[in-house]
């Protein structure tokens, strides 16, 4: 029924090795923390060396699976040390690993969200970051009248012709809480990144017919919208319990949303 998604069960850093060369023209994710959250058969608790060594395979695989104007979209958080608490910043340790790959970072992007607990030893964290890669700082895919949003005010004489105004870098988008996951029923999935997100990269740098790449696919959000907007789609996971997830999550949100468009 979803020929164009493709779903692979399996460790990343051997699947990815399956891929054909320079095939795939965005890859998006967002990968396990490390801070032990319950992904089925992946154990999210390691050292931060043998984290970074995970990170640092997937970005070379990704790089040689992407096309040459290929986009690297990668959702990481400030995350406390397991055992003192403090604060490690995710996204400067990946931005130095992207570019130790190859890549080269287009966009430091704020997700900003407010559905999220209250910290007492710490001011409680609001963002994560998505680090936008390219492979090539002169030629990649940018369709920024794609993804266009209301302007402020109407009557700026600066308004662009075009319609509405550039996103910026600072995203407001609602985390997926309980509730949406209990009305999805995939309660146990641990963590999920927002639909309208992945819709708004997906526009932004890739074609109709292009295919998406998500190395740490989870509950398949990046292949359901991959799905929606015309794109061919791979998702990696780890854990085969994932695969029925999203099968299901296809057939039931993809459906509701070629109605809603």
């Amino acid at each position: 029924m979803f020929k164009n998604q493709k779903i692979l069960i399996g460790d990343c850093r051997e699947k990815l090795k399956e891929i054909e060369k320079e095939s795939i023209s965005l890859a998006v994710t967002s990968p396990p923390y490390n801070i032990g959250k319950k992904y089925g058969k992946y154990k999210d608790k390691v050292s931060l060396e043998e984290w970074k060594e995970l990170i640092r395979e997937v970005f070379l695989l990704v790089n040689k699976c992407l096309k040459k104007n290929g986009s690297f979209f990668l959702n990481v958080s400030p995350v406390p040390d397991n055992k003192t608490k403090e604060i490690i910043p995710l996204d400067a340790i990946c931005y130095f690993l992207g570019k130790e790959s190859g890549f080269y970072l287009r966009n430091s992007i704020i997700w900003h969200f407010n559905n999220m607990q209250n910290c007492k030893k710490r001011l409680s964290g609001r963002w994560e970051k998505v680090l936008w890669f390219v492979k090539d700082i002169n030629n990649y895919v940018f369709n920024l009248n794609s993804i266009r949003v209301s302007y402020i005010t109407k009557n700026d004489k600066r308004l662009d012709p075009e319609g509405g105004r550039n996103p910026t870098d600072v995203w407001y988008f609602d985390r997926v809480n309980n509730m949406t996951k209990n009305k999805l029923n995939i309660a146990d999935i641990p963590t999920m990144y927002p639909k309208p997100m992945i819709e708004r990269i997906i526009k932004m740098s890739s074609k109709k017919g292009d295919t998406i790449l998500d190395p740490f696919v989870g509950s398949g959000t990046t292949l359901i919208v991959a799905e929606t907007l015309s794109r061919k789609g791979i998702g990696i996971d780890i854990d085969k319990k994932y695969k029925k997830v999203i099968d299901k999550r296809l057939k039931s949100e993809t459906k509701i949303q070629m109605e809603l468009l």
